[in-house]
């Protein structure tokens, strides 16, 4: 057998396999053992029919076809040893010619990575400040919760009034909303994953329908649509307004245990809006680390690599489809409406970049001897379940499972890693003098 490395290039390396005669033979004499003994032979009995006569009889090509899906598995270990290539999955084979046996391999190899300097790395963290303008929201939220309502039926809808609604939003005909009947309060927090959903019900009036698109943010939790443009239909059922109490002292009291005026009510809201922008600021400023380290960082991997993780943004997709269709019959209909081909257009860039993630993070992993114990498993595990109610054994059943538990293994890797990185990059952040 002869093997040649015509070229490597983007991780992948591609070969050309031309063997002798004489190395197919064990295969076809295999070929010939399994064949005879599931082929009847006129004048033979079954098993028992010589070589030659069943090669003419089922064809000399059907001998071959079979020893060729043994032999090519075997001679492909033996040439990605020869070169020493690390391949990452199965080689791509194709067949150029049966006799003599010749075929060409693609072998997708193991990334390569040279991580940036992240023990010098210096991230900045985004201003973490309470305006008044926010305090004054909760505020006004704290009125309407405390407030009383009276059915509006001519004026447009105004923020802070209570609205009856049914809410569709559709990528490609594909839902992603399905509110019927949803009743909101039109306030700051209503659909924020959705910008611009309430300017657009703002103005509005009971019994009113209208169709708008929007653009979905590139942070939308359905990443294969994210960023992508949405269709919305909205018909307004009710809208009640709102009778809001006078802000005092006495409100305050009401609304807050312990709370004595106004301005101490402020001063509770500011800190713990603080708080929330504070845990809010760990998660944004662990995305600023790990995406400036892949800027910083040389990665080289196999772009078949980006097609596996698309393969699997799109499998989450369609669970998240089958989940909000009533049954099989609509969620079959829902898929022939979605094109595959803009799934795997939109999904692309989203798919690179939880690759990259994974790399990176890898890297770090391995580079700084991050371990998971078998007991933070446990704990972790113990950690899910503590609001699972009635289901608690079988999800604990089920997350002990070896692929579940390699699962819960890995977030808690991803996390372990995350965090050393985060730290790492903080002790370089200059003092304040």
């Amino acid at each position: 057998m002869k093997s040649t490395l015509d070229k490597t290039e983007n991780r992948m390396s591609y070969l050309t396999v031309v063997t002798e005669a004489s190395e197919l033979e064990e295969y076809m004499e295999k070929a010939y053992q399994r064949l005879v003994k599931r082929t009847e032979v006129p004048g033979f009995r079954k098993g028992n029919a010589p070589r030659d006569i069943l090669e003419k009889h089922v064809g000399r090509e059907k001998l071959i076809e079979d020893a060729i899906k043994e032999a090519v598995p075997v001679m492909c270990n033996s040439v990605i040893k020869e070169h020493n290539l690390e391949p990452i999955m199965q080689p791509m084979v194709k067949i150029v010619q049966n006799e003599p046996l010749k075929f060409e391999m693609i072998v997708a190899l193991k990334p390569q990575i040279e991580l940036g300097d992240y023990k010098t790395m210096v991230v900045e963290a985004d201003p973490l400040e309470v305006s008044d303008k926010e305090i004054n929201e909760v505020l006004d939220s704290l009125r309407r919760q405390y407030g009383g309502s009276f059915e509006i039926s001519d004026r447009p809808i105004m923020m802070g009034d209570r609205v009856t609604a049914d809410i569709i939003g559709e990528v490609y005909e594909s839902p992603i909303i399905r509110n019927r009947g949803a009743n909101f309060e039109l306030n700051s927090e209503f659909a924020k994953e959705i910008p611009g959903l309430a300017d657009k019900i703002i103005g509005m009036k009971k019994g009113e329908e209208q169709k708008f698109k929007l653009t979905l943010p590139d942070n939308y939790e359905n990443k294969i649509v994210a960023g992508k443009e949405a269709h919305f239909t909205v018909t307004i059922k009710d809208v009640q307004g709102m009778d809001l109490p006078e802000m005092n002292d006495e409100f305050a009291k009401k609304v807050a245990p312990g709370i004595e005026s106004v301005d101490a009510l402020k001063e509770r809201i500011r800190t713990n809006l603080q708080n929330e922008k504070e845990r809010n600021a760990v998660s944004n400023y662990e995305e600023k680390v790990v995406e400036k380290l892949i800027e910083s960082s040389k990665l080289e991997y196999p772009p078949v690599m980006v097609d596996m993780e698309l393969q699997g943004l799109i499998q989450e997709y369609k669970r998240q489809l089958q989940a909000s269709c009533r049954d099989e019959k609509e969620f079959e209909e829902r898929m022939k409406q979605v094109p595959e081909a803009k799934l795997r257009e939109n999904g692309k860039p989203m798919a690179k970049k939880r690759l990259l993630w994974s790399l990176v993070l890898s890297e770090v992993t391995r580079a700084e001897n991050i371990t998971v114990s078998a007991e933070e498993v446990d704990q972790e595990i113990e950690e899910l379940l503590k609001d699972a109610g009635q289901n608690k054994e079988e999800m604990r059943k089920y997350l002990q499972e070896n692929n579940s538990r390699q699962e819960v293994e890995y977030i808690l890797s991803v996390k372990k890693t995350i965090k050393h990185l985060v730290d790492k990059v903080k002790a370089n952040q200059p003092s304040e003098s």
